[in-house]
């Protein structure tokens, strides 16, 4: 279990904090490249770092038997991929909209993104392991980091969400 925490947190990170390099590169006023103003050679790095996170949880998957309570088939294996890549994008989204909020400079938030990247992904991986013990505390931690994040930047912050996820879909 320990080891596929491990994994999952670099993972996350490294693949996270890439892709935040990849969309602030050349933004201008605005906090990060919408997906459709990407040169076609960020974008492709940006489907290869998609491809390369899916990949990588994949072998994580198959390379830690038994630390899932999900079923030990290739069906199990890939629901916990799509689970924690989801989920962890979704947590990152959600980590770099309180950045955002909160004012914080751009190295910061990409130090941020290459240090704690990778936490929502572990957190979601911590969900799905054996010992329901660690599914709580997993649960706990996710529920008092969302909290926190509302406390910190409480002004606007779902409208922040919904406005970078529409920033980042919508054509420049």
């Amino acid at each position: 279990m320990p080891r596929q925490l491990a994994g999952v947190w670099v993972i996350g990170s490294v693949l996270m904090g890439t892709l935040a390099v990849l969309f602030t590169l050349d933004r201008g006023p605005l906090p990060f490249r919408p997906l459709a103003a990407l040169p076609v050679v960020t974008l492709v790095g940006v489907l290869g770092v998609a491809a390369a996170l899916v990949a990588a949880l994949g072998l994580l998957a198959w390379g830690t038997p038994g630390v899932s309570w999900l079923p030990e088939t290739p069906r199990g294996r890939v629901l916990w991929v799509v689970l924690v890549a989801v989920g962890g994008v979704a947590g990152c989204g959600f980590l770099a909209a309180v950045t955002f909020a909160v004012g914080l400079p751009l190295d910061a938030q990409l130090v941020l993104g290459y240090v704690a990247g990778g936490l929502p992904f572990a957190l979601v991986a911590a969900m799905l392991v054996r010992p329901a013990a660690v599914n709580v505390a997993a649960v706990v931690l996710a529920g008092a980091l969302v909290v926190a994040g509302f406390v910190v930047a409480p002004a606007g912050l779902v409208r922040e969400c919904a406005g970078l996820l529409v920033l980042l879909v919508t054509t420049w």
